[in-house]
């Protein structure tokens, strides 16, 4: 009995460890962030003489990490263009054995194609020729057994045509005309009334939008629309601010070919100046057709943010409320 208990025991206790793990693992998904970078640039470029030198002058770094870079990622432009996710010094996606081996037997398959495909040609060819050689005469003779029969069934037809020719072929062409006039009628009665059933469609197609546009009028001028609206607007904030860079600055020199471009750039800027204070500086240059810049984005994403905004969504009755009314609206 003792030897019992203590093997429950030990399955508790593993079973506790287990578990412990499991939450810790969910908490640090939850709860670490996932800090991202993005750093890109554009050489100096005289965009009247070094055009065609522009994409290759344009330069961008993007890179993730998580948990003290235990998890992290990216790729880069132009050098290397491959996502890639690593784990510890281990590449995790794409995986590189499964990458070499798939290639190695593409070209191998390849290989014995051309190889099989080569020497069934040969084959071919030569049994083609012998083929032909046979065909030729045997169509010979069969052409000349045909021609023999062919004129046998035409002497026969003539004879027959002259004895079957009667009264009865004047009956037929009247009731021919007669199912020619039946055609034209009915296609008339067709034409006439395409107009009338085109009518009455685009009439009931007419009473359904309006009767859905006054639907959503009443929906969107109901109470629980409104609270509806009030809480999801708040929590898509709440993310948007999460997901925004906390860090961003952008440095640009631009001339551009028509100087009044160039100005109403600079005025665009000046009217966003409020919101882009101290992270986005633009240089005008009004004689030269240039451009240069340099871009720094550092940000973090939380994942409970993500989960805690789409449960609240998820249990609020408001927002169940007007989203099965939309889907109402859309099916009926």
């Amino acid at each position: 009995m003792s030897l019992f208990l203590t093997i429950l025991k030990i399955i508790g206790i593993v079973l506790l460890i287990i578990l412990g793990v499991l939450l810790l693992l969910l908490l640090l998904v939850l709860f670490v962030p996932v800090r991202y970078k993005l750093d890109a640039s554009v050489k100096e470029t005289d965009l009247q003489t070094e055009k065609d030198k522009l994409k290759e002058n344009i330069s961008a770094d993007v890179r993730f990490s998580w948990l003290l870079h235990l998890v992290r990622g990216g790729l880069s432009y132009p050098d290397d263009l491959e996502f890639r996710i690593k784990v510890l010094c281990f590449t995790v996606f794409p995986p590189k054995m499964k990458l070499s081996e798939e290639n190695i037997a593409n070209d191998e398959a390849l290989e014995t194609e051309k190889e099989s495909g080569f020497e069934d040609s040969t084959v071919t060819s030569e049994v083609k020729k012998e083929e032909v050689s046979d065909d030729s005469s045997a169509e010979e003779q069969s052409l000349g057994n045909s021609e023999r029969d062919f004129d046998d069934q035409d002497s026969n037809n003539e004879n027959s045509k002259t004895d079957d020719f009667d009264a009865d072929d004047f009956d037929n062409e009247d009731k021919g005309f007669l199912n020619f006039l039946k055609k034209i009628l009915d296609t008339v009665i067709k034409i006439v009334k395409v107009p009338q059933d085109v009518f009455l469609k685009i009439q009931y197609t007419t009473s359904r939008i309006c009767d859905k546009i006054n639907m959503v009028k009443n929906t969107l001028s109901n109470d629980i629309f409104k609270r509806a609206f009030e809480v999801t607007k708040k929590q898509l904030i709440k993310v948007l601010k999460m997901i925004i860079p906390k860090r961003f600055k952008a440095e640009f020199l631009i001339g551009l070919e028509d100087p009044t471009v160039t100005a109403d750039i600079l005025s665009a800027y000046g009217v966003l100046y409020p919101l882009l204070v101290n992270k986005v500086y633009v240089v005008p240059d009004f004689e030269r057709q240039i451009l240069k810049g340099d871009i720094h984005i550092k940000g973090r994403i939380t994942v409970f943010r993500i989960v805690w905004a789409a449960a609240i969504l998820y249990f609020n009755k408001d927002v169940k409320k007007t989203y099965r009314r939309f889907k109402r609206i859309i099916n009926s």
